[in-house]
């Protein structure tokens, strides 16, 4: 009876010191494999103010910030200011530095290809210093923000001495704000989950969110949330899904590529002209040419007709001046006229029969691929020529 007593006050006075202190006496955190531990970025420590004092503890905080991150194993990577500064460039490294907002955070992890992000502010408060963290995690839909005072009274002088030693109010200092560190990185060391994409076409290529992660069957580490997968592949239509993964966690994605449907397009009908003997140029030339020689025969006949009434004689006045001279002017036009148009008969006539007759041509026909993995349409053209 007196040792169940026993037992039951050792209980009583365990719950009542763990509530006193906060300790957590819930089982073990599951052990997170290395690939799925995030990776963090501490964007900056520094001085909200101009004080010596906290541009010094700032440093020391810095150092005391990055020891922590390295000796949790928290995290897969661990990115120091000096590094961020150096990627991210000049420019926009003081912005960063100064992050308060989601974009601003979203934006440097994201040319950090980190996960999470950090930075801390130490501002001078009375006679200590006050510390301010920015903590971001995408999966999170605001900043983290909290602060820490530390709480250090002023210290007055005793005949002349002034206590405590500026170095050793900054140790005491980061002695009482190891706590609060280690609190604030844990709330930021959640798991990262996985996507298993299960696809059996190799060539097709998989994006999540946008970022190309690889080709066919393969598993890509995100961090938890909703997340979009997209797959593309020659041939088949685009194939797309929505997941929530959760730490620790890996959701499966069955591609299913439709293929594309065959695509026919209407082809303009093309008339093509009737191949007769009377579309062919030649024969106009001909045509002409006869015309000509017809002009010149009856401008013949007629000077020819002046001609016979002068060598019959008779009355003078029969012929006048002016008809003697006309018919003179006929009989040379008819001479150039029969000429031209002999010769324009024989051109067109030799026209007409060296032009080849032009066979039927056959209507474009269509027809759909048999290739293997594209479809598509052939245009098939035959004829004779």
């Amino acid at each position: 009876m007196s040792r169940s007593i026993v037992v039951v006050a050792a209980l009583v006075a365990r719950a009542a010191l763990a509530q006193d202190f906060e300790l957590d006496l819930s089982e073990e955190k599951p052990k997170v494999p290395a690939e799925l531990k995030p990776s963090i970025a501490v964007l900056s420590v520094i001085a909200g103010d101009a004080e010596e004092s906290s541009l010094g503890r700032a440093r020391q905080l810095e150092s005391e910030v990055l020891k922590q991150l390295v000796q949790s194993d928290e995290f897969q990577t661990v990115i120091e200011p000096a590094t961020v500064a150096k990627t991210i460039g000049d420019g926009a490294s003081a912005a960063v530095q100064k992050c308060v907002d989601y974009a601003c955070f979203d934006g440097a992890i994201k040319a950090l290809k980190a996960n999470r992000a950090v930075r801390f502010v130490v501002t001078r408060q009375g006679a200590g210093s006050v510390v301010t963290v920015f903590g971001f995690d995408p999966a999170v839909t605001a900043v983290l923000q909290t602060s820490q005072d530390s709480q250090e009274k002023a210290e007055k002088s005793f005949l002349g001495f002034a206590g405590k030693s500026q170095a050793q109010k900054d140790r005491e200092f980061l002695k009482k704000l190891a706590p609060f560190i280690k609190d604030v990185l844990g709330k930021l060391a959640t798991a990262n989950g996985k996507i298993a994409i299960d696809n059996n076409e190799q060539s097709a290529v998989s994006q999540v969110d946008g970022v190309e992660v690889g080709t066919g069957t393969l598993e890509v580490v995100v961090q938890r949330g909703t997340h979009t997968v997209k797959v593309l592949a020659d041939g088949f239509l685009p194939f797309e899904q929505t997941v929530t993964v959760e730490a620790l966690k890996t959701v499966p994605v069955k591609v299913s590529l439709v293929a594309k449907p065959v695509e026919i397009k209407q082809v303009a009908k093309v008339e093509q002209p009737t191949d007769t003997i009377f579309t062919r140029p030649g024969l106009y030339v001909a045509a002409g040419g006869v015309v000509a020689a017809a002009v010149g025969v009856v401008l013949g006949q007629s000077a020819s007709s002046v001609t016979t009434r002068i060598k019959a004689g008779g009355d003078p006045l029969a012929v006048t001046r002016a008809e003697a001279k006309a018919a003179q002017t006929n009989a040379i036009l008819a001479d150039v006229l029969v000429g031209v148009g002999a010769a324009l008969v024989a051109g067109g006539v030799t026209w007409v029969v060296l032009t080849p007759t032009v066979g039927p041509v056959k209507k474009p026909t269509i027809e759909p691929s048999e290739s293997t993995g594209v479809n598509g349409a052939v245009l098939s053209f035959s004829g004779s020529f």
